[in-house]
């Protein structure tokens, strides 16, 4: 049989996603270098895309590049004007997955088009 938990224990249970130090005890800066080192990867095949080489997929590639600057930005931004720090750490989350997600689609996105510009054989 299950045991039950109240929810005292579940509040300090350190196995929870919420309860990890990234969104409870961090000031944020490893929000902030985990996201920069991200944007960094992420610009250099969209760079390779739109600036050095580019091809069909160049429009794509520029908007989610921007896309992604603009969502590490409103994370440098988040990190300063919420006072309150949980609230600031999630938000800080949610933007690095919303950066990770808009990576993700613009790449793939990126693949296809390239991918059906290969003539068969």
């Amino acid at each position: 049989m299950a045991q039950r938990t109240t929810r005292s224990e579940t509040r300090t249970d350190p196995t929870r996603m919420v309860n990890q130090p990234a969104l409870r005890s961090s000031d944020g800066t490893i929000w902030i270098v985990v996201s920069g080192l991200f944007v960094l990867i992420c610009l250099v095949p969209l760079s390779l895309l739109t600036v050095i080489a580019p091809r069909a997929s160049a429009p794509v590639a520029w908007v989610t590049a921007i896309l992604v600057v603009v969502l590490f930005a409103a994370l440098l931004a988040s990190r300063w004007l919420v006072t309150q720090r949980e609230r600031r750490l999630k938000i800080m989350a949610v933007l690095m997955l919303a950066m990770a997600a808009i990576a993700l689609i613009g790449l793939v996105v990126c693949a296809a088009i390239e991918w059906s510009a290969v003539p068969a054989v």
